[in-house]
């Protein structure tokens, strides 16, 4: 299941510290696609869930990445590390079969949530490096 398929088609997604904000699943599709060619070793470490239901989830969680080229905005050159840390807050709707979700966690039933919102905040935590 690719990250995009979590969004559902008229998603909103902002990133706040940078101030980006998209609306649309191929605009979010373009996005994240961007970002994984830029740092294709790009890793979520460390994730936690601090708080949950079915329509809301939070999770704070630390990121690492190689960059494969220049990124001046993190004042970054090609092979040096990305690291994150921060907080993304999801809100999600059912789109699956049917008018409610039956409960099940399979990968069929668990496919039918998708994300209506994302805003997220994240800042390096200290000086990236190589």
């Amino acid at each position: 299941m690719s990250l995009a398929s979590t969004f559902s088609s008229e998603s909103l997604t902002q990133m706040v510290v940078n101030n980006i904000s998209l609306q649309g699943w191929d605009a979010i599709h373009d996005f994240y696609a961007a970002g994984y060619k830029a740092m294709p070793t790009f890793k979520i470490l460390d994730p936690k869930t601090t708080g949950f239901t079915p329509e809301f989830v939070a999770c704070e969680m630390k990121c690492e990445g190689i960059t494969a080229v220049d990124l001046p905005q993190a004042q970054l050159q090609a092979g040096e590390t990305l690291r994150l840390i921060g907080v993304s807050l999801f809100w999600w709707r059912w789109e699956g079969p049917g008018e409610n979700w039956d409960g099940s966690l399979s990968e069929e039933g668990v496919r039918g949530w998708k994300i209506t919102e994302e805003r997220a905040y994240f800042t390096e935590p200290k000086a990236n490096s190589g």
